[in-house]
């Protein structure tokens, strides 16, 4: 089911296939009244997605998702009504932003050791004015006749765990929370699937530290999870006494599968415990 409601998407700011507008265009066309953008360490879409929110009647809410260190699966906290301006907040995300850049050309070398006919200008050719990362990597190596799609060549090459993939700096946990709360928002735990722990009790025991640590919120609906466990992080985050929230995580073409929307059969939360956050 389309939601009215999606906390969880991605422009071509990072590594959606949707400029902000068009973006929020689609949003409107599917009856969504609020929308959140929350690029990967990053927040240039959002301005463009306010102006286009303002004249669609979608009300675009101001947010970032920023990537966080974390073994033995990744963990990302989404930040939402922050004020995109700050100066400590863009100080954060443009080193995580160099760590992007500065890890491209170390895959395009292992590549390249591996026999692909590769460079980074025409990775940053496909990537243009956006921010270049893995997906456009990825895009070149279709060109080139190397994989036969997205899935393919992060399963096989670009992936955490795959042959060429290559770690990049993150922010701690602390820091990632203590920049959004400086930036006046709220930190949400994305996705909790893909921390990848063996157990229930390792969840419920996660969403505790985190908690502690500063994060207000779970998204426990996502399009990442099953029904069973779209239900499991709801009753868990909950015992503990935390905001639920959800969202599609919409890339567009990237991720053709994800719906923009759509993140469960029956994705219950609060919005209005949600939007009072921007009170």
């Amino acid at each position: 089911m389309v939601m009215s409601y999606d906390l969880h998407t991605h422009t071509t700011a990072s590594d959606g296939t949707l400029s902000p507008s068009e973006l929020v265009k689609k949003a409107a066309g599917l009856n969504i009244k609020y929308l959140a953008i929350t690029d990967h360490d990053n927040v240039n879409g959002v301005a463009g997605a306010v102006k286009a929110g303002k004249r669609y009647g979608v009300n675009v809410i101001p947010g970032g998702e920023i990537s966080v260190e974390f073994q033995p699966g990744t963990m990302h906290v989404c930040g939402y009504f922050i004020d995109i301006n700050n100066k400590y907040l863009n100080e954060q995300l443009e080193f995580v932003q160099q760590a992007r850049r500065d890890r491209n050309p170390q895959i395009i070398k292992k590549l390249n050791q591996q026999g692909f006919d590769i460079t980074l200008q025409e990775v940053q050719a496909v990537a243009g004015s956006n921010q270049v990362g893995r997906p456009n990597i990825a895009k070149v190596l279709i060109q080139k006749g190397y994989v036969n799609g997205l899935q393919e060549a992060f399963d096989k090459y670009l992936k955490k765990g795959a042959s060429c993939y290559v770690n990049k700096k993150r922010l701690n946990l602390e820091t990632a929370i203590e920049t959004i709360k400086r930036a006046g928002g709220i930190p949400v735990l994305a996705h909790p699937v893909q921390l990848e722990l063996s157990s229930d009790q390792g969840y419920r025991e996660m969403f505790q530290q985190v908690k502690e640590a500063g994060i207000i919120g779970l998204e426990a609906f996502s399009s990442h999870h099953s029904e069973t466990e779209n239900q499991k992080y709801k009753k868990l985050g909950e015992e503990i006494g935390m905001l639920i929230t959800g969202g599609s995580d919409f890339h567009g073409a990237n991720k053709p599968k994800v719906k923009l929307g759509q993140y469960g059969e029956n994705p219950e939360f609060d919005l209005n415990a949600f939007l009072k956050y921007n009170s």
